[in-house]
């Protein structure tokens, strides 16, 4: 009797309990991505599942009609989590990656980059649906996104790419989401203050007369980093204490001059980028992203590229006067971060414009 429950009873209870798990744990569809044409998702070329994101497309188009470089791609769905626990997500990056799960943002690279890993735990429900979202960027060369996880309490755990069986691109009917999160009631805003500016003095109108006739000229042969109020072009400009901002802050380079539509810097840009490379001789430890911007006239591709350009001479220029270029990294994003509206031309030429970024 015995017997015959060992070689006939038991294996039909484990093959029905393992039939009545795989009927709670439905089968996973994979994630939407949405790919696009340029690095911050100007240009959207086609949507479809994907099993993982676990990919590395050695320099060539990730989908058909997308472009081996500058490009970008959101992918979005549901994470079906398949025990409670604590969750360590890694992802390895090149170049730009961020990750929402749960509607929090948990990891944030979005910057050129080289196979640069992160890491984050996070605690979870099991049986619960949470929302995930990552957005990816390439710039050049080599490409890599991946997403994988690990159970952290588990010491023989190790990391492996959240696979198709937990990822949905649509909430199941039977789903069981985490709960949105409560927010409290919203009341109007108060009025702004209404500021009285006192008129300027003759002084201050007479400079400020010589710097308008100083930037008409110099605009006819050159393109102008945009001036910052109360400086002039004939004295080195004053940079904020860049060692005590926060990283991911961005400063216009003032008073930075190139030839119209070259990537030749004039001679007049020499103070700033002196003071700049003062600083970072004091700073041993600053590290600075060097942002190339244009405005929105023109070829999308050629403006990318010299913005790129002109990044990279400020980047050289700095090296230049004893600068460790590993601290120093420099990106083109053409017009694809416009500070002011490019519809406005009086505003436009504000977006043409070079930026450093605390690392």
């Amino acid at each position: 009797m015995l017997l015959r429950f060992y070689t006939v009873v038991l294996p039909g209870l484990l093959l029905w309990a393992g039939n009545s798990l795989a009927q709670k744990m439905p089968a996973g569809t994979g994630l939407q991505g949405t790919y696009y044409n340029g690095m911050n998702f100007e240009q959207k070329v086609l949507t479809r599942s994907d099993a993982a994101i676990d990919f590395n497309w050695d320099k060539k188009p990730p989908a058909p009609g997308v472009q081996a470089e500058y490009f970008s791609v959101r992918w979005e769905g549901w994470l079906l989590v398949p025990e409670t626990g604590e969750y360590e997500f890694s992802t390895v990056m090149d170049d730009g990656l961020r990750f929402w799960l749960g509607r929090k943002r948990l990891i944030d690279f979005w910057r050129d980059q080289d196979h640069v890993p992160a890491s984050v735990r996070i605690r979870l429900e099991g049986g619960r649906y949470y929302p995930l979202r990552v957005e990816y960027f390439q710039n050049r060369w080599e490409s890599r996104a991946l997403l994988q996880w690990r159970r952290t309490d588990q010491p023989t755990s190790e990391f492996q790419p959240v696979s198709q069986q937990q990822l949905f691109a649509a909430l199941p009917a039977t789903a069981k989401p985490i709960p949105e999160p409560t927010r409290p009631p919203t009341r109007p805003a108060p009025a702004p203050p209404v500021a009285v500016q006192p008129a300027p003095r003759p002084a201050a109108a007479a400079r400020q007369t010589r710097r308008s006739v100083a930037v008409a000229q110099s605009r006819a042969t050159a393109d102008v980093a945009p001036p910052r109020a109360n400086v002039t072009t004939d004295t080195a400009a004053t940079l904020p204490d860049l060692g005590a901002l926060r990283a991911g802050s961005a400063v216009t380079l003032p008073n930075l001059y190139f030839t119209q539509s070259t990537a030749a810097l004039l001679p007049s840009s020499r103070p700033v980028l002196n003071e700049l490379a003062r600083t970072l001789r004091a700073q041993p430890t600053l590290r600075l992203e060097i942002g190339g911007h244009t405005d929105n006239v023109g070829d999308v591709a050629l403006n990318l590229r010299l913005s790129e350009q002109r990044a990279r001479v400020v980047r050289q220029y700095l090296v230049q006067q004893g600068i460790d270029s590993v601290r120093l990294t420099a990106r083109g994003y053409g017009g694809t971060h416009p500070i002011v509206d490019n519809r406005d031309p009086q505003q436009r030429p504000r977006n043409r414009r070079v930026e450093v970024v605390v690392q």
